[in-house]
């Protein structure tokens, strides 16, 4: 089976001679590590390990534990919690890939480190406008995920036969949760080319969909319906959904990250809604907001504008200092600006 070659030779050439020379590599992604983030993190630490190379994936936080099936979670390095660690670690490294990131503002108290580390940086991303701060830039914004940007280098660079059951478990489950289980972004034809090649690694993508999924604590399962049912407004002059959820409620259903992964997609299932808005209040003044949209809705010149943040044109997030009730205030403000990109109801 054969996927277009879509990365540009001399990319793959320096990828190839990077990964090929160096020895000690830190894989490093996103703040709050999603799917995407730690399916490709762990999938590239697996192959590498195969080749005989040394590799551990560090992350700026603690990542949801809705993800510890991914194999190789347990021997995540999290920066927040071994500071003097992760820095012997840069210190020894010599190739440094990051994943799933644009800017290293994405990866908080990391960034200093790795902005002062001489080790040779690669980044593998599929947001838009990266900043120059790599090697080794491989962005492809056209890509449904990072984890499928990956697999295109590996399988063009000739690595695809190092892959085994695990780095295909990792590679997919990024796959799967950054198109919402293949429901957005996901008609392009070399994704189930590559589902294909990774089922013959030993994928069980039955299995990946219930824990990636269907896999939820009952807590979970009750703030999500409180949510719905109690937070969840709708503004249909302005094709809008919007929940909020502060932090004595997360509180009374004992919130745990990854708990409201997928919550703020579910609006959009309702007629009428074009674009759904999750405000979640993890601190007296802090909020972190994570919008959805269907159609050609821009939410991440939304989230750029008001919240310094950004994303894809269907998903995009950002953060805002202040209450919850104030980046509302914020977003309703702008809804005039933001209305004309609506299509006629």
């Amino acid at each position: 089976m054969e996927l277009q070659r879509s990365i540009d030779i001399p990319d793959i050439e320096q990828f190839t001679k990077f990964v090929t020379e160096g020895s000690q590599f830190v894989i490093t992604c996103h703040m709050t590590p999603d799917g995407d983030a730690l399916g490709s993190s762990l999938g590239l630490c697996h192959i590498l390990r195969r080749m005989g190379k040394s590799a551990v994936v560090v992350t700026p936080d603690t990542p949801a534990s809705t993800l510890d099936f991914l194999p190789g979670f347990q021997d995540i390095v999290i920066a927040s919690r071994y500071p003097e660690r992760v820095r012997r670690m840069l210190a020894d490294a010599d190739t440094i890939v990051c994943l799933d990131f644009n800017s290293l503002k994405r990866i908080d108290r990391l960034a200093p480190m790795i902005e002062r580390c001489e080790a040779a940086k690669i980044l593998i991303d599929h947001h838009l406008n990266p900043d120059d701060f790599a090697d080794l830039t491989i962005s492809r914004p056209e890509q449904s995920s990072t984890c499928a940007l990956l697999f295109h280098i590996l399988w063009q660079a000739g690595i695809y036969d190092l892959m085994d059951e695990e780095s295909a478990t990792c590679i997919y489950t990024g796959m799967l949760t950054d198109t919402g289980n293949f429901s957005y972004n996901s008609n392009d034809p070399d994704l189930y080319s590559i589902i294909s090649l990774l089922l013959a690694k030993g994928l069980d993508k039955d299995e990946v969909y219930t824990l990636a999924w269907n896999t939820h604590r009952a807590e979970s399962l009750r703030i999500n319906g409180y949510a719905l049912y109690r937070k969840m407004q709708i503004f249909p002059d302005h094709q809008l959904a919007v929940i909020i959820l502060d932090r004595k409620e997360l509180n009374e259903f004992s919130y745990v990250k990854g708990d409201t992964e997928g919550l703020v997609n579910r609006p959009l299932a309702v007629p009428g809604v074009t674009w759904s808005v999750y405000l979640r209040q993890d601190e007296a003044d802090f909020v972190k907001v994570s919008m959805r949209s269907k159609g050609r809705f821009p939410v991440n010149l939304v989230c750029e504008r008001l919240f310094g943040g950004g994303g894809h044109l269907n998903a995009a997030g950002g953060e805002f200092t202040g209450t919850a009730a104030a980046a509302l205030e914020k977003i309703m403000g702008a809804l005039d600006d933001f209305d004309k990109h609506l299509d006629p109801a």
